[in-house]
């Protein structure tokens, strides 16, 4: 004969035992140090049935009961082909992608999630990020130099999630050039608050010309964005950063000569440095410049033609608009910051609210 077992649950238990005590001091996750286990079986150790398969209802209700009994420090383990109920629900809402909560399960959630959100740190701007044009990134790392370290992971933070990120899904292109004038402001922000008149000034050129680039970007139809960047001169010089295409055109134009500078890149790579290893480096590289600066088929050199192609692409960076959406902002405070830029654009007032906690974390505020 079978039994109810809501009303008795004893005889369920099977063990108690210490265990090695894990999770935290804060209300997130409580310190548990004991393991309490039951088993609900539909039969004894002889084959006897003892009791129906329980509902799934039945069976949360005990479940939720039987927790209830102990203190935060226990966890209770539940086993057995009774609660075979709850175990095809759990597969089924698995396997569905789909987790049904009471309302009251929801808010639980939510405020697990939000106090947890409190807690975490961020580590989503602990790698600085590096803007392909050199002359770019010197000149906005020199601006931060004297900026302390929540300042320049809050500029990585602005320029991966609103001037150049990665994804924008199914982002109209009006919500894109809003969130990179918000990026804008956000730098103004930073400009007017912690950095010098100096600093400030090439901060906010430097994360303008990251702002061009940014509206030049294409994206693929996953919503996946593409920026064409030129890595430019090398600071302070006129020689061109990325040496790719000057090696690729020598491979076609001088093969010998390429062939004999991979040789000698090999061996210094190796540490086999023989004893003219430095007259056959100059030797190799004056015979590259002249290579690449010889007029080529078209009657331009390669140098001259990388500078043509180089100066087109500024140009089109240089004549881009960024966006003044933003009108009448005030950036003395956080809170009227974000209530002066409502209101006047497609963002709407609530993520306008999310952005504010997210960038007063960025700054440790």
């Amino acid at each position: 004969m079978s039994m109810n077992v809501t009303q008795s649950y004893g005889q369920f238990y099977k063990s108690s035992e210490s265990i090695k005590s894990y999770g935290s001091e804060n209300e997130l996750i409580k310190k548990k140090d004991t393991l309490v286990k039951y088993e609900f079986n539909t039969v004894d150790e002889h084959g006897n049935k003892i009791m129906d398969e329980m509902s799934k209802e039945d069976a949360l209700k005990a479940m939720k009961d039987i927790s209830a009994q102990y203190g935060d420090n226990v966890l209770v383990q539940f086993s057995g082909d009774g609660l075979k109920a709850v175990a095809r629900s759990i597969m089924e809402q698995h396997t569905k992608g789909v987790w049904e909560l009471t309302e009251e399960e929801k808010a639980a959630k939510a405020k697990r999630d939000e106090e947890f959100q409190k807690e975490i740190v961020h580590l989503e701007n602990t790698h600085r990020i590096f803007i392909p044009n050199v002359q770019t990134n010197s000149k906005l790392y020199g601006s931060l130099e004297n900026a302390g370290e929540e300042v320049v992971s809050t500029v990585t933070g602005i320029i991966k999630n609103y001037l150049m990120p990665h994804q924008v899904g199914e982002m109209s292109e009006e919500d894109r050039k809003s969130q990179i004038a918000f990026g804008m402001e956000q730098a103004k922000y930073l400009a007017e608050n912690y950095l010098d008149e100096e600093h400030g000034k090439d901060f906010l050129s430097a994360m303008e010309t990251i702002a061009k680039y940014g509206l030049n970007g294409t994206r693929d139809e996953a919503g996946k964005m593409t920026y064409s960047i030129e890595m430019g001169y090398v600071v302070g010089s006129t020689l061109f950063a990325d040496q790719t295409r000057a090696r690729e055109y020598l491979k076609q134009q001088a093969p010998d000569l390429y062939r004999e500078m991979e040789e000698l890149n090999q061996e210094l790579a190796s540490g086999n440095r023989g004893e003219k290893w430095a007259s056959r480096f100059f030797d190799l590289q004056r015979r590259a410049e002249k290579v690449l600066h010889a007029p080529g088929a078209s009657g331009q050199s390669f140098y001259e033609k990388e500078t043509e192609r180089y100066n087109t692409w500024k140009e089109k960076i240089d004549d881009t608009q960024v966006p003044t959406i933003f009108q009448g902002v005030t950036y003395k405070d956080m809170p009227s910051f974000f209530e002066s830029l409502k209101g006047q654009s497609t963002l709407t007032d609530s993520w306008f609210e999310s952005q504010m906690a997210r960038f007063m974390k960025w700054l440790e505020i």
